[in-house]
């Protein structure tokens, strides 16, 4: 039920914005920037847990949903906006490669990085693999190319 009052308030905001030039678009940046840094409900609650956002719909999917739905018909380029920069500077944090290696761990493996032993564990277990790599090559070659 709260959905649907928070829906339309946003939903009134941003029209207010799109229909009026003088006014300012904060609203609709705003919206579009929390649209584009929640994918999904792990991101909701990731958002709760460090208290950028609080939230009182019935779900984390909710949250989610909401956004989306909001974002879907409005024409606005962030980069003319006060959020231009901070969206920069998130676009270049989320790009770069430990980063994206991370998200690859964690999301697609389920690896756990909340712990220093786990990297630790991580880089043992590569490291081991490339031993054994390195020992199975000098193995393969010292059979086909023996010492005379």
């Amino acid at each position: 039920m709260f959905i649907v009052g928070t829906k339309s308030l946003f939903s009134n905001l941003i029209a207010f914005e799109q229909c009026h030039i003088e006014s300012s678009n904060d609203i609709t940046s705003y919206i579009i920037f929390m649209d584009n840094l929640i994918k999904s409900n792990e991101d909701v609650s990731y958002l709760l847990y460090r208290g950028i956002i609080e939230h009182w719909l019935g779900s984390d999917s909710e949250v989610a949903d909401l956004f989306k739905q909001l974002c879907q018909e409005v024409v606005f380029d962030l980069q003319n906006s006060h959020l231009s920069r901070l969206s920069a500077d998130v676009d270049c944090f989320s790009n770069r490669r430990w980063n994206v290696f991370k998200r690859i761990l964690i999301y697609k493996y389920q690896v756990n990085l909340n712990n220093p032993w786990a990297y630790f564990s991580f880089f043992a277990a590569v490291a081991l693999l490339l031993l054994t790599l390195c020992e199975s090559f000098f193995s393969i070659y010292a059979y086909y190319k023996p010492n005379s």
